[in-house]
């Protein structure tokens, strides 16, 4: 499909940055599977999301009204669905490639979780969305209980989002540090109260992994300067208000392959957005200088 002049200039950088990961991560067999020459580029499926995703559109069907104005030909609304559904393990490798070259040769890395509720809190106990996923938790930030969900993700001090997991509201936030830690786990990670506890510690540094965590007035071990700890732990909070400005809060999706691909897509266009602006200011965590780049 050839360029024209109602595409703008952010889709096509979208695009061209989606094809140039596309061709060199994913793998061969899915490339060139049987009759793909006869369907919609995947590249342009998945930039389509994405543009989607920039706008602001809550809903899938918001994002393929976009996509049409882009494109008046574009797929039909359940063909774009089973497409993004089908593409999923392919934006996932893409991801990882993006990521994993922009971070490679770290040494330290933020671990910690954001909550992502899937109604209002008079419904919590009510609900039934992702009854299999989801259950009550405690938001300790807001001081209140919420239905949904958890991300626990692991983030570069430069704003990366190395890699994350998903569980019901209710699991605490050391249970899962050893799996989010299991892919791609740093010399050092620093994390909150959440994750203090001897055997957590124990456990992580027979993978050669110094937890770093904030102290209790009354333990023994008081060698952290908590000013600076502090502050570089910011970097992880910043990252999870960029998300939820970009949607990863409001999740209005009803099945688990659409809520993780919302999640997936919201990860890769805020990961874009994130390299573009650092190719103007290396040093920056604005991803929304992005824009700017993209649109030249």
């Amino acid at each position: 499909m050839t360029y024209n002049s109602t595409l703008t200039k952010v889709f096509v950088y979208l695009l061209i940055s989606i094809e140039a990961i596309y061709q060199t991560s994913v793998p061969l067999e899915i490339q060139n599977r049987k009759n793909v020459h006869l369907a919609t580029s995947d590249c342009l499926v998945i930039a389509c999301y994405l543009w989607g995703v920039l706008h602001f559109s809550e809903t899938l069907k918001a994002k393929h009204q976009l996509a049409q104005s882009l494109f008046p030909n574009f797929l039909e609304y359940s063909r774009f669905v089973r497409r993004c559904n089908a593409l999923l393990p392919s934006i996932q490798v893409i991801r990882q490639a993006l990521v994993f070259k922009e971070v490679e040769g770290i040494s330290v890395s933020i671990i910690d979780s954001f909550p992502i509720p899937l109604c209002q809190p008079i419904r919590n106990f009510r609900s039934k969305v992702l009854g299999d996923y989801a259950n009550v938790g405690y938001n300790a930030t807001k001081g209140q209980y919420f239905y949904g969900c958890k991300c626990h993700a692991l983030v570069s001090e430069s704003g990366y989002v190395i890699d994350y997991t998903i569980t019901p509201a209710s699991m605490a936030d050391s249970s899962m540090a050893k799996e989010v830690l299991s892919q791609f786990g740093t010399p050092i990670v620093l994390g909150d109260m959440g994750y203090l506890g001897q055997v957590l510690h124990d456990r992580l540094e027979l993978k050669e992994i110094e937890l770093i965590t904030p102290v209790r007035m009354n333990m023994k071990k008081k060698d952290i300067t908590f000013p600076i700890f502090s502050k570089r732990r910011k970097v992880i909070e910043r990252v999870f208000s960029f998300l939820t400005n970009l949607g990863a809060e409001r999740c209005k999706n009803r099945s688990p392959q659409g809520f993780q691909l919302k999640l997936e897509m919201i990860l890769l266009a805020y990961s874009l957005l994130l390299k573009s602006a650092k190719s103007l200011e290396p040093e920056t965590l604005r991803y929304s200088i992005g824009y700017q780049v993209m649109a030249k």
